[in-house]
């Protein structure tokens, strides 16, 4: 058994430093799948991830139209696939893996791939706690004394914290990730805030450019 992380470049060093961790006191070898460069010059080059993408702010419509709403904008899961299921995926092919294991449930917000999927590859995705929720997967870790990411304790509306310069998957999970980085990581912090400006005036210019027509 091996275990694949994919760090974009932007990850908590603390998850980082979990991660690590984890796989040495269990002894199971570690693969680290990174994109090309880093996620944060990534998005220097494709635009800002965000939740709401007005279509002339797209890297493709700026070549054509006049709409300046302030900032490139592309949908998260652009920028996810390219930083880390694309090399999460030249992961496992790399190191011939035909058998993934994973801790995706079908209650989950957003799911990749369903328990048994098999890819283009014949990679096989098993999901052994598909049918679990998450006060399911949270007694667990109690009763077993499993222990969790610093992040987790701040929040219960905390996720895995996959970018720290992530300005998209905002809501409740968007709020807590944000505010534990105002917390912990004040330097990365200070980074973070002016991207997320220029996302929130560029979607609010393009609503308020929209609303014009009605």
């Amino acid at each position: 058994m091996q275990a694949l992380y994919a760090n974009t470049g932007g990850a908590f060093p603390h998850v980082e430093d979990f991660v690590s961790e984890t796989c040495e006191e269990f002894g199971v070898p570690l693969i680290i799948a990174r994109p090309e460069k880093s996620v944060m010059d990534w998005q220097k080059t494709n635009g800002l991830a965000a939740d709401i993408v007005p279509w002339d702010s797209t890297p493709f419509m700026q070549t054509m139209s006049k709409a300046d709403f302030g900032a490139t904008l592309i949908p998260y899961a652009t920028c996810c696939a390219e930083n880390i299921w694309n090399p999460m995926n030249q992961a496992l092919l790399d190191n011939d893996i035909k058998y993934v294991i994973r801790g995706s449930k079908s209650c989950d917000s957003k799911v990749g791939v369903p328990d048994g999927y098999v890819d283009d590859n014949g990679i096989y995705y098993h999901s052994p706690i598909w049918d679990w929720t998450d006060r399911d997967v949270f007694e667990y870790i109690s009763d077993h004394q499993i222990s969790l990411p610093d992040h987790y304790s701040i929040s219960g509306d905390s996720d895995s914290l996959d970018c720290w310069c992530c300005t998209a998957y905002m809501g409740k999970t968007g709020a807590a990730r944000v505010s534990y980085t105002k917390d912990r990581y004040p330097d990365l912090y200070d980074s973070l805030v002016p991207n997320l400006a220029l996302v929130n005036a560029a979607v609010s210019n393009a609503v308020k450019y929209y609303a014009e027509g009605f």
